[in-house]
């Protein structure tokens, strides 16, 4: 089965045999949580729930190589790129979606009343967070379908970007995760000297735990892609070196359901109605628009 294979590309066949469903399942559960908890609809939350979408999709990605390496397979290039269409987007929409949820956050504890004022104009709030993240993967999506080729690979989703978009994606993933600590990082500080809810100090501890698995995971593949193209000119190796340096990624994006029912006391409750059939007693929680309602009447209150 394995006569023609790399024997290191073996024990990734392995990996993601366990990964891919452990992914598909933690995201698919972050998803549903989302539609079936009222409290879980804010812009905020929206952000996140498309977060792990792209992430689960990014997972199936692993699916069409370990067939290939099962199954002793090639497709041409153009093909692999087709293949894995909807796993490209997944893999370059995350880093934007997760640097706007920074942003989000940021926002929410610097001008928290015109952040609780935003909370009206969802749609609107909400579509300008996805301007950047969707131009981004347009862009990354282009240049890939511009470099399709004939070659014969093992279609991962590495190979389905080749040459100059691949190059283009991983330069600028360095950019957007910097973009991402800095989000983060001024908003703990910020934290320190604002006055806000054990909720908000829940939801950004889980997001920021998330973060910090993920931003490690991308700083090892996105700098070992980096180096790979001065370390060696043999396509085969440096094929191996971006399928091992994803490894720490898949493990950061499949362990979103982890973090969040740790340590995130919505999720955890919602996760455990929905896996004992109760999602129906969900309690009723007051929104954003119900707080800065009661905020308005108790100002008039004091101005008269």
């Amino acid at each position: 089965m394995f006569e023609d294979v790399h024997p290191w590309m073996i024990p990734l066949t392995f990996f993601y045999l366990i990964i891919i469903p452990i992914g598909i399942f933690s995201n698919a559960i972050m998803v549903v949580c989302f539609f079936i908890n009222p409290r879980l609809r804010s812009p905020f939350h929206i952000l996140l729930t498309l977060t792990c979408l792209a992430d689960g999709i990014h997972v199936c990605g692993q699916i069409v190589f370990v067939i290939q390496l099962l199954s002793n397979t090639y497709s041409y290039q153009s093909t692999c790129y087709l293949l894995n269409f909807f796993p490209v987007i997944g893999l370059t929409i995350a880093a934007p979606l997760l640097m706007e949820i920074g942003l989000d956050r940021l926002l929410a504890v610097s001008f928290p009343i015109k952040y609780r004022e935003l909370q009206f104009q969802k749609f609107f709030y909400t579509s300008i967070h996805l301007i950047f993240p969707v131009l981004y993967t347009a862009a990354i999506l282009y240049l890939g379908f511009s470099e399709r080729n004939e070659e014969q690979v093992k279609c991962a989703i590495p190979t389905a970007l080749a040459g100059i978009s691949f190059k283009v994606f991983t330069l600028s993933s360095h950019a957007i995760y910097v973009s991402i600590l800095l989000a983060y990082l001024m908003t703990a500080v910020l934290l320190k000297f604002h006055d806000t809810s054990s909720r908000f100090k829940a939801v950004f501890k889980s997001i920021g735990v998330t973060v910090g698995i993920v931003l490690f995971g991308w700083a090892i593949t996105t700098v070992s892609n980096t180096f790979g193209y001065f370390v060696t000119d043999d396509p085969e190796i440096f094929n191996l070196i971006q399928m091992y340096s994803g490894i720490t990624v898949n493990i950061a994006i499949s362990s979103n359901l982890l973090i969040f029912y740790v340590i995130n006391p919505e999720y955890q409750l919602t996760v455990k109605m929905l896996m004992d059939g109760s999602c129906g007693k969900l309690p009723t929680f007051s929104d954003s628009g119900s707080e800065l309602q009661n905020l308005r009447k108790a100002t008039k209150s004091q101005e008269s």
